[in-house]
C-alpha cells in the first residue's frame, strides 16, 4: 500500500526552514496520531512554546508565523525545527550557531545553516542576556509548580469516565488544552535554560582543565521526579523478592499475575503506583498509546526484572554515594582552582536546579496528556460498544476539531476512520527524511524502512559516543527495544537501545551501564543514569546494529566510550 498523502503534513517554514529527527525520535519515534498531534501539540503545546520563545526573549511575537515554525510535522512523523535553535543561539552568542551544531545530536549530512542578516537583533540579544542571568540564579518559572499540582490535581479529581455523557468527557478534554498551552510555554523555557546552565559550566570546567567533571557535577542532584519510578517499583520488586508467595505468582507470568496475588499489601503499594506514575510510557507523548495505567502489566515485567537484583542496587543509597561524589569534586576543585571556585559552584547549582526542572515539566506536561488520554479511551470504548468502531486505535484518527461532531454521531465517522487507520499503519512502515530544508520530498517518495546493514563490531574496536554519567562498568550487552518486555536483561548486563523515556527508568537498576544510539547530557537516560550511578554513554552511532547481545564490553561514562573486548563475540 502506497500512501500519497496524510492530513498531518506540514507545509515548511520559510522563515526557519531546518527540521531534524534527531532528539524528535526520542520524544516520538512513531508516526503521530492525528487526535495525538491536533489536540496536544499543534492545538496547545505547540503554540504555548512559541510563546516560550518569546517569553525568553530570543524573538520578537511576529516572527514567528506558527507552531509550524518550531515543531514539525511531515508524512505523520514529528519534527524538531533547528533553525530557530541557531538563529536563537547566534543571538545569544557570536559564534552559538556553530556550537549549537557541534553539540547537537544532529546525524550525518545536516543541512548548513545560512545566517540572514534579521538574524541579528541586538534588542533580542539584551532580553536574553538579562535572561540568561535569572536563569543561572535558578529562578524557576512559578508557573512550574503551578501547573504540576493542576495535574496531579486533575488525577485526583478525575470523574468516574464511565458514568457520564461523552459531551461531559469532551468539555474535559477540552479544559486541559489551556493547560497543556502553559506547559509548552515554560518547558521549552526550562529546557533552555538547563542547556545555559551546562553550557557555561563547561565553558568554567575546560578553563581549568577539569572538563570531564561535567559527568561528575551533573549527578546527585536529588528531586528528580523521574528517579520516583524506580524508586517506587524498587520498593514493591523487594516485598516480591523477600516473598516465595510474591515469587510463585510472578514465576507463572505477568499476565494474572494480580488476580493471583492475595497480598493487600502488595495491591496497594502497585495502586499508588499507578496512581502516581500511570501516565508513563514508552510513548507517552502521543495519546493513541498504552501507558501504565492502562496496561499495567508492563509494570509488572518491571517489578519481576528488577526483583532478581540484590539489594546493593537500591537507587536511594545510589543516590547518595552520587552526591557525596559530587560534594567531593566541588571540594577538590576549591582546594586546586580557589579563584574559580565561587563561579563553578553557581554554575553547577544551576544545573542541578535545572535539570531537577527538566524532569519535573516533563513529567507534568505527560500528566496533562494522560488526562486526555483517560477521556480518550472511556470514548473509544462507547464507540467500540455501540459498533461505530472496530477498535479503540481507530477512535484516534480523528482530528481535534471532530471531537465535538464525533460524540454526536459516532457512526457517521466510521468508514472515515477507518481509511485513515489503514493508511497510518502504512506510513509507519516507511522511513521518513532525516532532515528537511525548506521542502519535504513527496511521502510516496520516501522508501519502505528496512533494517540496517551495519556490520558488527569486533574485538578492540571502541564505539564513542557522548559521556553522560561517569564511572566504567564491564559486562555483557543486551539489546533492549521495548521497555514492557524487558525479560531478557539480567542484572549487570549492559543495556543498549536507541533511545529511552521515564518508563524505562526501572531498567537502569537491573543494567549496569546504559549506551544509547541518540540523547545528549541533558536527555532522559543521562539525566536517570547520573542519579542512579550507573555509567552511561549517549549518541553511539549504530549501536543497537554494531554491539550484539553477548559481547563483552567495557563502558566508559566518563570517556564516552564503549569498549569491544577481546573475545567478545558470542
Amino acid at each position: 500500500m502506497t500512501v500519497d498523502t496524510w492530513l498531518l503534513h506540514d507545509t515548511p517554514s520559510k522563515r526557519f526552514p531546518i527540521y531534524t529527527r534527531s532528539n524528535a525520535a526520542e520524544v516520538m519515534g512513531a508516526p503521530v496520531s492525528p487526535l495525538g498531534w491536533s489536540y496536544v501539540w499543534s492545538g496547545a503545546f505547540g503554540p504555548g512554546t512559541v510563546r516560550g520563545y518569546v517569553d525568553f526573549g530570543g524573538f520578537d511575537a511576529a516572527e514567528f508565523d506558527g507552531p509550524e515554525d518550531v515543531y514539525g510535522i511531515f508524512g505523520g512523523y514529528f519534527y524538531l525545527n533547528i533553525s530557530v535553535m541557531f538563529v536563537e543561539m547566534e543571538r545569544m552568542m557570536p559564534g552559538g550557531a556553530a556550537q549549537m551544531a557541534a553539540m547537537f545530536d544532529s546525524g550525518p549530512g545536516m543541512p548548513a545553516h545560512v545566517t540572514e542578516p534579521w538574524h541579528h537583533s541586538p534588542a533580542s540579544s539584551a532580553r536574553i542576556a538579562a535572561n540568561v542571568g535569572r536563569f543561572m540564579a535558578g529562578a524557576v518559572h512559578p508557573d512550574l509548580n503551578l501547573l504540576h499540582d493542576a495535574a496531579i490535581d486533575l488525577r485526583a479529581q478525575r470523574p468516574d469516565l464511565a458514568s457520564i455523557s461523552a459531551v461531559e468527557i469532551v468539555a474535559r478534554l477540552r479544559s486541559i488544552t489551556p493547560l497543556l498551552d502553559r506547559a509548552g510555554c515554560i518547558h521549552v523555557q526550562i529546557g533552555q535554560a538547563g542547556m545555559i546552565a551546562l553550557g557555561q559550566l563547561a565553558e568554567l570546567l575546560a578553563a581549568i582543565g577539569r572538563q570531564d567533571d561535567v559527568a561528575r557535577l551533573g549527578t546527585g542532584i536529588g528531586d528528580v521526579e523521574s528517579a520516583d519510578i524506580a524508586c517506587q517499583l524498587w520498593t514493591i520488586s523487594r516485598m516480591v523478592r523477600a516473598s516465595e508467595a510474591l515469587k510463585a505468582a510472578f514465576a507463572a507470568g505477568t499476565d494474572g499475575v494480580l488476580d493471583r496475588i492475595a497480598d493487600p499489601a502488595f495491591h496497594d503499594l502497585f495502586g499508588r503506583f499507578l496512581h502516581d506514575h500511570g501516565a508513563r510510557a514508552a510513548n507517552e507523548w502521543d495519546l493513541i498509546y498504552d501507558t501504565y495505567e492502562t496496561a499495567p502489566q508492563t509494570a509488572l515485567a518491571l517489578i519481576d526484572a528488577m526483583a532478581k537484583q540484590g539489594d546493593d542496587a537500591d537507587p536511594v543509597a545510589a543516590l547518595h554515594r552520587n552526591a557525596a561524589l559530587r560534594r567531593e569534586c566541588l571540594v577538590d576543585i576549591r582546594a586546586k582552582f580557589p579563584g574559580q571556585a565561587d563561579a563553578i559552584d553557581a554554575a553547577a547549582l544551576a544545573l542541578a536546579t535545572w535539570f531537577a526542572a527538566r524532569e519535573r515539566s516533563k513529567n507534568m506536561c505527560v500528566r496533562l496528556v494522560h488526562e486526555a488520554r483517560m477521556g480518550c479511551e472511556a470514548l473509544a470504548t462507547r464507540g467500540i460498544a455501540a459498533g461505530a468502531l472496530d477498535e479503540r486505535r481507530q477512535f484516534y484518527m480523528l482530528l481535534s476539531g471532530e471531537l465535538d461532531a464525533w460524540a454526536a454521531d459516532p457512526a457517521a465517522f466510521a468508514d472515515t476512520l477507518r481509511g485513515r487507520l489503514a493508511d497510518y499503519a502504512a506510513l509507519d512502515r516507511l522511513e521518513p527524511p532525516f532532515f528537511v530544508n525548506g521542502e519535504c520530498p513527496p511521502i510516496a517518495e520516501w522508501p519502505q524502512r528496512v533494517g540496517r546493514d551495519l556490520a558488527a563490531a569486533t574485538d578492540g574496536d571502541r564505539l564513542t559516543g557522548v559521556a553522560c554519567s561517569p564511572g566504567q562498568v564491564t559486562g555483557r550487552a543486551r539489546i533492549i527495544l521495548d521497555p514492557s518486555d524487558p525479560g531478557a536483561l539480567e542484572p549487570d548486563e549492559i543495556l543498549v537501545t536507541t533511545n529511552t523515556n521515564p518508563s524505562w527508568t526501572p531498567l537502569f537498576l537491573v543494567a549496569g551501564a546504559v549506551v544509547t544510539e541518540f540523547g545528549l547530557f541533558n536527555s532522559h537516560a543521562s539525566i536517570v543514569s547520573r542519579e542512579l550511578g550507573i555509567p552511561c554513554v549517549a549518541s553511539v552511532d549504530g549501536a543497537t546494529d554494531r554491539i550484539r547481545d553477548g559481547m563483552l564490553l567495557c563502558v566508559d561514562g566518563g570517556a564516552g566510550t564503549v569498549e569491544i573486548l577481546a573475545g567478545a563475540a558470542q
